[in-house]
């Protein structure tokens, strides 16, 4: 284990040195537990069975805040959220009461997610036009949609499923740590540590610092279950952990520290 926390967090080598290329003991992964990391320099790796796409749930929020997170933080929006809305429910059917962006994106409101991308749809159309606004849209969401949005030249409706209800976003631990790894997502990375700077309370080094997002999602073939996944960072290395049916988001916060040999608290 500390061979392999050796390759996540290079800060602590000597100066110029490198991990070593291979040979690393793998994280011990409980039965349906799936990880996978990626750095700013290209290098990845996943454990434990990643190779079908699973919904992505509540991490779609994560690219919502890639596209639009900095000009919903600079209009500092805020959503009342009751528990449901138009028929729809959120995943807290008592509701998260007054939110904000931060507060939304911790505890994964996903009214609050859903309306304002609703809002920015709308905005789109006005300043860009139905062609340029449906483009915009498809640039940061493509990795996860696969062949399941229809073509056409018309911005989709925003419907539950663009804030991860529903099976239309998917992905892979590996497919996620390395989209979050990628230089593009800076803007994204700065911004999640700014939102959620509460999720870790500790410092692995004096130049690292980890967030982490947790969220739950959809189980494909079962209407009742729901997996958890975690994503996180510490700008130069991203990680993902995926658990299986069965299992809560706070228990998929302590096993991504435990597997990165974080403290608890």
């Amino acid at each position: 284990m500390k061979r392999f926390l050796w390759l996540l967090v290079p800060p602590l080598l000597a100066h110029g040195q490198q991990p070593p290329p291979s040979g690393l003991t793998a994280p011990v992964l409980h039965p349906g537990e799936v990880f996978a990391w990626a750095s700013v320099d290209g290098t990845c790796k996943s454990f434990g069975e990643d190779s079908q796409e699973t919904p992505m749930g509540s991490l779609a929020s994560l690219l919502w805040l890639r596209l639009e997170g900095e000009e919903w933080a600079s209009r500092m929006v805020t959503f009342k959220c009751k528990g449901e809305l138009n028929g729809i429910h959120c995943w807290n059917r008592k509701g998260h009461g007054r939110v904000d962006l931060a507060k939304a994106t911790l505890e994964s409101c996903n009214l609050a997610f859903m309306v304002w991308s609703y809002e920015s749809a709308e905005r789109w159309k006005q300043d860009y036009g139905e062609g340029a606004a449906r483009y915009r849209l498809e640039q940061t969401f493509k990795p996860f949609l696969g062949n399941r949005l229809k073509a056409g030249e018309t911005i989709p409706v925003m419907s539950p499923e663009w804030i991860g209800e529903g099976y239309l976003l998917r992905t892979t631990a590996l497919s996620m740590a390395k989209w979050l790894a990628n230089a593009d997502q800076e803007p994204l990375l700065s911004l999640c540590k700014r939102l959620m700077s509460g999720t870790f309370d500790g410092w692995i080094t004096k130049s690292a610092e980890w967030w982490f997002k947790t969220g739950s999602a959809p189980v494909s073939g079962d209407a009742s279950g729901t997996s958890v996944w975690v994503a996180g960072s510490d700008g130069e290395r991203s990680v993902v952990l995926h658990l299986p049916k069965g299992h809560g988001k706070a228990e998929g916060l302590a096993r991504m520290k435990e597997i990165l040999l974080l403290p608890k608290k």
